[in-house]
């Protein structure tokens, strides 16, 4: 029985550990960054994406699609010297290489433009133990999300070419571990004021 009694508050610590762990998500801080644009999913963007033909799409029917610069958020409007390095980024890359498409919307210099639009969601949340994220031992943080990038070139209110890149589905890892927890920075700052103590010491 007393053994019992010894063992009952290590019983009740591991429960309430094992408790705060499957809670983390609602307990330990999260965040989350979001591009916005009309987008609310990488597929509804690359949709979006699919539905444009060159030399077909128009302006105007981009604006009705939700695709307007100068009334959604988040759409850059790159002019012809904005749009070179980014099909020359290399000088061993010439004119020739690029797409007829591309060359001549070059070549027509101001009456080319670009519409670059970059939707994304990021979400982090704190994942680990919760006893040792809050104490500072073990930090392990998660983050989800997806991000595209869509280039349209138009020239004479039509476009002419499109570029999609992006990654559909993004998970990444981050784990932060401090064997003193609480106390890591501590000993830190102590070795850095004991190291300049010493040092001003020796100075004649």
């Amino acid at each position: 029985m007393r053994r019992l009694r010894k063992l009952l508050p290590a019983v009740c610590a591991l429960a309430a550990a094992v408790s705060l762990s499957a809670c983390a998500r609602w307990i330990l801080p999260s965040n989350s960054q979001t591009t916005e644009s009309p987008f609310q999913n990488y597929q509804s963007a690359e949709d979006a994406y699919n539905r444009i033909t060159p030399y077909v799409t128009t302006v105007t029917e981009l604006k009705s699609r939700g695709l307007n610069p100068y009334t959604t958020p988040n759409i850059r409007v790159l002019n012809y010297l904005d749009l070179v390095p980014r099909f020359l980024p290399q000088a061993s890359l010439k004119q020739e290489d690029l797409d007829p498409a591309v060359r001549a919307c070059l070549a027509a210099r101001d009456h080319c433009t670009g519409w670059l639009a970059e939707p994304s969601m990021l979400a982090s949340d704190r994942t680990g133990n919760v006893p040792l994220d809050v104490l500072g031992f073990d930090r392990t943080t998660t983050s989800t999300g997806w991000k595209a990038s869509m280039l349209l070139l138009i020239q004479n209110g039509v476009v002419v070419y499109k570029l999609w890149s992006g990654t559909p589905s993004i998970i990444e890892t981050k784990r932060d571990t401090k064997p003193l927890g609480p106390f890591q920075d501590l000993s830190g700052a102590a070795a850095g004021a004991a190291t300049s103590a010493a040092t001003g010491a020796v100075k004649p």
